[in-house]
C-alpha cells in the first residue's frame, strides 16, 4: 500500500471513524479503473491550455478528489495551473484539503466552490467568467446534465475540455441520471465529441454477481 493511503486509512480511522467505509469505497477497485481510465484517454487527446502552456482543471462532485488528482498530478505536474473543486458536502473538502498535506501537494493550487449547477458570483475569478480549460465529471449518474446554460460561467466555452463518465446501474438509489450509451452522454450534456469514436464503455464489476456498463465521453460544448 501506498503508505500515503495509509496515513489516510489512520486519519479516518482517528477521527472520522463513521466515514471509514466511505472512504474505503472511494479508493475501491472499481474507483481506481475508471478514474486511470480517464487520465489515461485524456493523453490521446489536446487540452486546451492557458499563459505559459498551463490549464485550469475543474472537478464537479468531486467526492474525496482521490485517485483521481493524484494521477492528473502524476501525469502533468506543473502544467495545472489549479484544481477548481465542486462539491457541496464541506466534509469533502477537509479530505481533500488532508490528501494535498500528506501527499505534499501545493495547496495554494486548491479553490473550492459549491454546487456547480447553481453558480454564484463568488465561482468567477475576480467577478469574471471563468477560463477553465478541463471539466471532469466522473458522477453523471448522480445529478443532472450539464445544459448548455452552464457554458455563460466560461469565458471561452467552445474552447473548454469536457470529460465526462456515468453508468447504467439503475439498481442504486442515488443513480438519478443513468445512460444506455456515450451517445446518449454526449447529447444530454450537449457535447460534440472529439475521441476517434462516440465514447468509451468499460463493463464493471458490482458488489453483487452482476455487471453494468461505465461510458466515458469527452467533447466541447456546442455552441449555444
Amino acid at each position: 500500500m501506498d503508505i500515503r493511503y495509509a496515513k489516510m486509512l489512520k486519519w479516518f480511522k482517528h477521527n472520522h471513524p463513521e466515514y471509514l467505509d466511505r472512504w474505503i469505497e472511494s479508493v475501491s477497485p472499481n474507483q481506481i479503473i475508471c478514474k486511470r481510465w480517464l487520465v489515461d484517454t485524456l493523453k490521446t487527446v489536446q487540452i486546451p491550455r492557458g499563459a505559459y502552456d498551463k490549464f485550469t482543471v475543474e472537478i464537479i462532485g468531486a467526492w474525496y478528489g482521490f485517485p483521481l488528482i493524484q494521477f492528473l498530478i502524476e501525469e502533468y505536474g506543473e502544467q495545472i495551473r489549479s484544481f477548481y473543486i465542486f462539491e457541496t458536502d464541506s466534509f469533502c473538502k477537509t479530505v481533500i484539503w488532508k490528501y494535498f498535506m500528506f501527499f505534499g501537494y501545493d495547496t495554494s493550487k486548491l479553490k473550492f466552490h459549491g454546487d456547480y449547477f447553481k453558480p454564484k458570483e463568488s465561482d468567477y475569478e475576480d467577478g469574471k467568467k471563468r477560463r477553465s480549460h478541463l471539466v471532469i465529471n466522473t458522477s453523471c449518474e448522480h445529478m443532472p446534465d450539464m445544459e448548455s446554460k452552464l457554458r455563460a460561467c466560461y469565458e471561452y466555452p467552445e474552447r473548454t475540455l469536457v470529460a465526462l463518465q456515468s453508468n447504467d446501474k439503475r439498481d442504486e438509489p442515488d443513480h438519478i441520471n443513468c445512460v444506455d450509451s456515450c451517445k446518449e452522454l454526449l447529447e444530454k450534456n450537449s457535447l460534440k465529441n472529439i475521441l476517434p469514436n462516440l465514447g468509451e464503455r468499460k463493463v464493471m464489476k458490482a458488489d453483487a454477481e452482476d455487471y453494468y456498463n461505465r461510458f466515458m465521453v469527452m467533447g466541447k460544448w456546442k455552441s449555444s
